[in-house]
């Protein structure tokens, strides 16, 4: 019985490392985003590229700085950086698209760093969410649990945009005189 307790508790050690270190790349990944996501919006007014797709690119990376600079766990963040994820997508399909700024490289040498970036990112938060998921299901199964729980295990959200902040209400219509 005491062995499977010491067992227990290295695997929680060992689970809690790994999560340490995945939280980290993936805070890694998010800065480097941050940074080259403002290389893009510089290059692309340089370059004249319509500003229609950069303002909302603009404001949802100072969304996501601030919700970061607030320290809030990584599943409270997730809904900025998802927002922030889909505004740069839409400048990156533009950027792609627009005869203007097509074959300009000072706009896409960084539109192409974005892209690896956020491939980079989307392995990160796998990483993070699986080594999440493996806590969280120590911590909260059975017969593990309370020993983990005893031992300072806490389930830890997942970097994932919850329902509710997905959740985009359409404009109402304004009513009808009639």
């Amino acid at each position: 019985m005491c062995a499977w307790a010491v067992a227990v508790v290295r695997r929680l050690r060992r689970i809690q490392a790994s999560l340490s270190a995945s939280r980290r790349l993936l805070e890694v990944e998010l800065n480097r985003r941050y940074e080259l996501v403002d290389a893009l919006v510089v290059a692309a007014r340089r370059a004249d590229a319509p500003s229609a797709a950069l303002a909302p690119l603009a404001g949802a990376r100072s969304l996501a700085l601030g919700f970061r600079e607030q320290q809030l766990t990584l599943g409270e963040q997730a809904g900025s950086e998802n927002a922030l994820s889909v505004a740069l997508h839409r400048v990156l399909l533009e950027v792609a698209e627009d005869p203007a700024v097509k074959n300009d490289w000072s706009v896409q040498r960084p539109a192409l760093e974005v892209r690896n970036t956020e491939q980079r990112l989307v392995g990160a938060a796998r990483v993070y969410n699986g080594t999440a998921t493996a806590l969280n299901t120590l911590v909260r199964g059975l017969p593990a649990g309370p020993v983990a729980r005893a031992f300072g295990g806490r389930p830890v959200p997942l970097f994932e945009a919850t329902a509710a902040e997905l959740h985009v209400s359409a404009p109402t219509a304004a009513p009808a005189n009639s």
